[in-house]
């Protein structure tokens, strides 16, 4: 008889940290057989490109959450498909926008598609960025959804708060989800020991069976793309970010320097600019704001700023 397939669903909002955890626990795994699903708001995927340069083979599922009736019936599919491959472990890494409180009906959907049950579900490993959390909390509704469906909550970014922030955030959580065990972290640093451990069923009176986006139309995320050919001045594109900042949640893309090619990392306030052998055929860089045609007259101004070239968003 196969042996079950340990499936791990790894949620979080844009920049807290997936992909990060997601790399570590890849490294921790790598005597074992893997499958990755990756799910990005956008349809570039930065995170998928960071994942194959550690030498991953990686399915992604792009341009929405694969808990929306949009992209469901490829998410179905996708599991089906790795059901039948010879691998021990599948990580879904979630869109930072989805609301996963129907995943649990899309695995009996799975289930009732596939040759009996293939799947092990161990559960949603929830990342929270400590630094931004309350503030997030307060405008972007799929958190507290993600939260409250984490059966582990990696509470992320922790050297960059303070002890009355950290306890603040604490209590929040506690509140969300008194069952989720939570694991204190930064630079998503922790012992994976509890991924063998009992996993305590959060999922079944969750109410929420049809997931989709939970957003209003005045809140709801919109992720604008550069793609740009040619060489830039680093110094520029920063001042570019600092002007624009305000009013995004999310940037992050590879983008061709003067000092060589580099990887660009924004979550929050945070800029973070770093070497990368990552090599596209051109820069590209996500945008992601809430803040419609204001932030997109704002990129186009601060644009015009520093760079006599056309900008051109998709």
């Amino acid at each position: 008889m196969k042996k079950l397939i340990k499936l791990f669903l790894l949620t979080g909002f844009l920049g807290a940290g997936k992909t990060t955890l997601l790399k570590k626990i890849i490294d921790h795994l790598k005597e074992h057989k893997i499958g990755i699903i990756m799910n990005e708001f956008g349809n570039i995927s930065i995170d998928g490109m960071l994942l194959r340069d550690q030498g991953m083979e990686v399915h992604e599922i792009n341009n929405g959450s694969v808990f929306c009736s949009c992209l469901k019936g490829e998410f179905v599919d996708s599991l089906i498909t790795y059901s039948q491959l010879p691998i021990e472990y599948l990580f879904v890494e979630s869109s930072g926008m989805a609301d996963p409180s129907n995943i649990k009906s899309l695995l009996e959907e799975v289930i009732g598609k596939s040759a009996g049950i293939s799947y092990d579900y161990r559960g949603a490993i929830c990342i929270v960025d400590a630094n931004n959390f309350l503030d997030q909390l307060e405008v972007l509704l799929p958190i507290e959804r993600q939260v409250k469906t984490g059966n582990y909550i990696v509470l992320n970014k922790m050297d960059m708060v303070s002890a009355d922030m950290a306890k603040q955030v604490t209590n929040k959580l506690i509140a969300l989800n008194s069952n989720a065990q939570i694991i204190e972290s930064s630079y998503c640093d922790v012992s994976l020991d509890f991924m063998d451990g009992n996993v305590t069923d959060i999922l079944d009176d969750f109410p929420g069976a049809q997931s989709c986006s939970i957003n209003t139309p005045s809140n709801r995320p919109v992720g604008h793309i550069i793609k740009l050919k040619g060489i830039f001045e680093e110094d520029k594109i920063r001042l570019f970010i600092d002007g624009i900042i305000p009013c995004m949640i999310r940037i992050k893309g590879f983008f061709h320097f003067n000092t060589g090619w580099k990887q660009i990392d924004v979550s929050g306030n945070h800029i973070e600019i770093k070497n990368t052998n990552i090599r596209p055929e051109m820069s590209e860089m996500v945008l992601i704001s809430t803040k419609g045609l204001p932030a997109l007259r704002e990129i186009y101004t601060q644009w015009s700023k520093y760079f006599d070239i056309e900008l051109e968003l998709s």
